[in-house]
């Protein structure tokens, strides 16, 4: 599995007096394994577990800590190692 940076931009909400151009959706950076990616989404682990401890999986490792970015959101993927 690729290890990667994914850089993407955060939904905001605000329940304030801000006027709109006040509010910027900030760029975010996760780190993790790459675990699936197709043209609506990518998903990344944050943990993998070796052993499957569950012994519910198909294939080791076994990817847990789940993040899925829809692909609107994502400003760029970049190989970490």
């Amino acid at each position: 599995m690729r290890i990667v940076k994914v850089n993407w931009r955060d939904v905001i909400a605000c329940n304030e007096w801000e006027k709109a151009d006040a509010i910027k959706c900030p760029n975010i950076m996760s780190i993790g394994w790459l675990v699936y990616e197709d043209q609506e989404t990518i998903k990344i682990a944050n943990t993998l577990d070796l052993d499957d401890f569950e012994g519910k999986a198909d294939e080791k490792p076994v990817p847990y800590g789940i993040t899925a970015f829809p692909r609107g959101c994502v400003v760029s993927v970049e190989d970490v190692i």
